[in-house]
């Protein structure tokens, strides 16, 4: 009876903590896909609905205005021709170093890696102050050849973008080219085909996909890019540029802002289209069941002297302008008085901003790798309708330019209720959304490794959803959310375009006070702060780095 009794007495709160269970996927997945409608689809909504917004109601009349402007026409083809330009230069340079990186002599791999990564740590407008110091009217080109070189214009925005957006192609062709099968390759050259034959034939032929990614993301970085036109431009007109202008300018007109920010959309959205069709039933699997070769193919003979000259030439072309900018930091007006001083460290509103930076960054960090954690996991583990949307939806607040997504929180939460405009958490959730995806990826992809009997048997032995979620799975995925951490925290200092828009006084980024004093011309200041941000940003990773491997972390979450 005793056994009984204690039976009956267990069922209810059995009952309770099944009901639970039963109730807490559905209740994230509801969570979640509500913050993705309200921080993602809802603005960017607003953004197109504002586009055709008019005095009488909705009209065509700004798109009429926008095609009747030699203005924005001419602004849309530059915009067009630099991303062009840029995605051809960087996906041709980025597949060149990374050959030498991967199949180049060894001495020269790490340094090259090292040098083609190193841009990634550092603001995109760093290479702008740069070369104004190196190539300006007073720069120190004209000044040790006696020339009267400008940088302003094409050649200025061209190089700046390329050495930007580098490190993102150089990043995927290595991918690809390091789990390449050699195999294929060593059977091309045993059959009599020359080196170049091969590369051309078999190598090149393997890497589209990667290449195609590398394309489609550099043209995305480049057409929505603003701080490199803005700083090098010298008067021309690009989309991203004039948008900014429009929200934050003497014209404040959000309507025509709306209007940029679609075609801003639309080249990303074209060409991800025009990958997808590409790769459309063509196979490019080269990794199978069967070993794959062990040993390095080494760099034909052919091709090695070209192509490590020309890394030498891409990695000066970075290092220079690094330098460059390290050394206007501790000058007066580098070029003009070099005089050394420290006082360039010492703006108090630098200072502040930087001290704002770290702490708006740990903070979208945080948040962002358990939102992307625990939405990878929804999406991993729970079949429901509209799945792919939701994941769909995620990845659009990465591809998207971080211009459209400012303007969409400048309009979606400037009134009530939920007016967030001049906080503090409008610009922690601007980073948070648009970043938000590549947790989720790099989420997803762990759990596929992660074997669901795990789960099983934890709630087995009656362990509850949420307590087999914390117990069992999200230490198995501590690379995942070290990787969102890492990411979000990196990017959240060094982002400009989204933050621009949300910024207030008193609460104003590093990265936005830095362009602020590259575009007045104090040159000295921006060097000063760009070298402070990159080493907080430095010094900020060694310790979650430290912190990482004192913990285990790495090795609970295995390497993939």
């Amino acid at each position: 009876m005793t056994v009984a009794a204690a039976t009956r007495r267990g069922r209810p709160g059995e009952s309770v903590q099944a009901l639970a269970d039963a109730l807490t996927m559905p209740a994230l997945t509801v969570l979640m896909v509500g913050a993705l409608l309200l921080f993602i689809v809802y603005p960017l909504g607003l953004v197109f609905v504002k586009s055709f917004e008019g005095d009488a109601g909705p009209t065509l009349g700004n798109y009429v205005r926008f095609f009747s402007s030699r203005y924005f026409l001419g602004s849309l083809r530059n915009s067009l021709v630099l991303a062009a330009i840029t995605t051809a230069a960087t996906v041709t340079l980025g597949l060149v170093v990374a050959f030498v990186v991967t199949r180049g002599p060894t001495a020269l791999r790490m340094p090259a890696r090292l040098t083609a990564l190193l841009p990634l740590i550092a603001p995109s407008y760093v290479f702008g102050v740069a070369l104004i110091i190196l190539g300006g009217r007073q720069g120190l080109v004209n000044q040790m050849l006696g020339t009267e070189f400008r940088i302003f214009g094409w050649p200025g925005v061209i190089l700046g973008q390329v050495l930007t957006i580098l490190p993102v192609c150089y990043l995927m062709a290595e991918n690809v080219l390091t789990s390449m099968d050699r195999n294929l390759e060593d059977s091309a050259s045993d059959l009599g085909a020359s080196a170049l034959q091969v590369v051309r034939t078999i190598t090149l032929p393997l890497a589209t996909p990667g290449l195609l990614k590398a394309a489609l993301l550099a043209f995305a970085l480049s057409i929505a890019d603003f701080a490199t036109p803005t700083i090098l431009g010298g008067g021309l007109a690009f989309l991203a540029q004039d948008a900014l202008l429009l929200v934050i300018g003497a014209e404040y007109d959000l309507r025509m802002a709306s209007v940029l920010s679609v075609f801003l959309i639309l080249p990303s959205f074209v060409s991800f289209l025009v990958h997808h069709r590409w790769l459309a039933g063509r196979s490019y699997t080269t990794i199978t069941g069967r070993g794959g070769a062990v040993e390095a193919r080494a760099m034909p003979p052919v091709l090695q002297v070209p192509l490590v000259l020309l890394t030498m030439v891409v990695c000066l072309a970075i290092l220079i302008p690094m330098a460059v900018v390290v050394f206007g930091a501790f000058t007066q007006l580098a070029g003009i008085n070099n005089a050394w001083t420290l006082q360039h460290f010492s703006n108090f509103r630098g200072l502040r901003a930087l001290a704002f930076s770290l702490r708006m960054a740990a903070v979208a960090a945080g948040i962002a790798a358990v939102l992307g954690v625990v939405l990878a996991y929804v999406l991993a583990r729970r079949r429901f309708a509209g799945r792919s949307l939701v994941e769909f939806v995620a990845l659009l607040g990465f591809a998207i330019p971080g211009t459209v997504l400012g303007i969409g929180y400048v309009l979606a939460f400037n009134t009530p209720p939920l007016r967030l405009t001049g906080t503090f958490w409008i610009i922690v959730l601007g980073c948070v959304f648009h970043y938000l995806a590549v947790v989720v990826e790099a989420g997803i992809s762990k759990l596929s490794q992660i074997d669901v009997s795990l789960e099983e048997a934890s709630r087995d032995m009656g362990a509850s959803t949420l307590g087999t979620f914390g117990r069992i799975v999200l230490p198995l995925m501590g690379t995942a959310l070290m990787a969102g951490l890492v990411y979000t925290f990196m990017n959240s200092m060094l982002t400009l375009s989204t933050v621009i828009f949300l910024i207030s006084p008193g609460r104003e980024t590093a990265s936005a006070v830095i362009f602020h004093f590259a575009r007045m011309g104090e040159l000295g200041l921006a060097s000063a702060f760009s070298v402070l941000l990159i080493g907080a940003v430095l010094l900020c990773l060694a310790v979650l780095w430290t912190v990482v491997r004192r913990r285990g972390m790495l090795v609970l979450g295995g390497t993939g």
